[in-house]
């Protein structure tokens, strides 16, 4: 990989995790014998945050007890519960991540640019806390409570005592046959991503580090997919770059979070479930660097060729990528496509993960007028 490089930035993870030292308030258990309490845990639960709102089901309210004892059949509230529910469904919807410091190369040197920027998180603990009270009121909704949140601050200094020998990875894939709008906007999103740096356990987020969609960052109308219509808006084209990135983790042996396949199968990506969409909040595309070493992300675009590298130090794994495949096709052009990751270490599987893509038919979303520059 190149010593030097034009920019680096220091990737923040999506979601909120229990501190190491488990708040006891979280972890204890609360056992209660109380008729409002067993009513509450009856009904769907309702939390919102500004104009957001999510129901949250009876069965999914029920895992946040578990009965006591075998005559009075008490009812124990499970807080741990709540603040998991609130990590897997909540915070990826709500969380603004303010962006990581970046610097440029000067004369091989990296020089500072500017530190990161605050953003806004769930507080986990606090709503966690305020669900409690509620149910055990008897009472069925809350409010999700925010905090602020900045990225660590990462020096020069402490990236020149980082290596990244070793090519984990690489992501690939062709934008040939783009309008200028959409190549356009594609330059603009890969330069975001260049230089980026994941610590050990870092998880990252594609729409933390995507920024506002629109002109003022540069980006051009072109067609996207929205509300079962295709239709020029500013971004179109940054689903490549997603995209790519996505086939770059898959095949470094990164753990996936969340990823989600197009509505319908888009030529630019070639053989279907092989992509990943995006458009924030949501959906984003995480991943998480689970390899005990940095990561350094190098992004660079050769003619109309996108390339994503992943480097680091190869801690032994073995990665193979199986597909894509397309398992069933229909008539009206849907179509089901698999794409499948196995990570090895010393001969055990760590993991072994299958991305299904249940495409729908292209008919279903129309374009409804043409982009400019097409």
């Amino acid at each position: 990989m190149p010593v030097a490089k034009l920019s680096l930035t220091i990737c923040a993870g999506l979601l909120v995790a229990l501190p190491a030292r488990a708040d006891s308030i979280l972890t204890k258990e609360v056992a209660v014998n109380s008729d409002a309490l067993a009513r509450a845990a009856a009904r769907p639960f309702t939390l919102t945050a500004g104009q957001k709102k999510w129901t949250v089901p009876v069965s999914a309210v029920k895992t946040w007890y578990k009965t006591r004892g075998s005559t009075d059949m008490r009812l124990q509230l499970r807080p741990s519960a709540i603040y998991d529910y609130l990590n897997v469904h909540v915070s990826p919807q709500v969380n603004q991540l303010g962006a990581g410091s970046r610097f440029k190369s000067i004369d091989g040197n990296l020089h500072l640019l500017a530190g990161g920027t605050k953003g806004k998180i769930v507080d986990g603990v606090k709503t966690s806390l305020a669900i409690r009270s509620a149910l055990l009121a008897g009472q069925s909704s809350a409010a999700v409570s925010m905090k602020d949140y900045r990225p660590a601050v990462f020096t020069a200094a402490d990236f020149k005592k980082l290596t990244f020998p070793d090519r984990l990875g690489r992501g690939e894939s062709s934008f040939a046959g783009s309008p200028k709008n959409r190549i356009h906007n594609i330059t603009v999103a890969t330069a975001r991503y260049d230089g980026l740096v994941l610590m050990p356990g870092e998880q990252f987020s594609f729409n933390a580090h995507l920024g506002a969609v629109d002109n003022s960052n540069g980006y051009l109308p072109e067609l996207v997919i929205k509300e079962n219509v295709t239709t020029p808006e500013y971004g179109g084209g940054i689903c490549q770059v997603s995209t790519t990135a996505f086939r770059a983790a898959l095949q470094s042996g990164l753990k996936i979070n969340a990823r989600r396949h197009h509505s319908y199968p888009v030529a630019y990506y070639g053989a279907p479930g092989y992509d990943a969409t995006v458009y924030p909040p949501n959906p984003d595309l995480t991943f998480t660097n689970d390899t005990g070493q940095p990561v350094y992300i190098e992004t660079k675009i050769i003619g109309r060729r996108l390339i994503f590298d992943v480097w680091g130090k190869n801690d032994g794994r073995q990665v193979t990528v199986n597909g894509p495949f397309t398992t069933a096709r229909r008539p009206d052009g849907s179509l089901t496509a698999a794409v499948a990751q196995i990570v090895k270490q010393n001969g055990k599987t760590l993991r072994e993960e299958n991305f299904v893509s249940n495409y729908q038919s292209p008919d279903k979303f129309p374009t409804i007028r043409k982009a400019n520059g097409g």
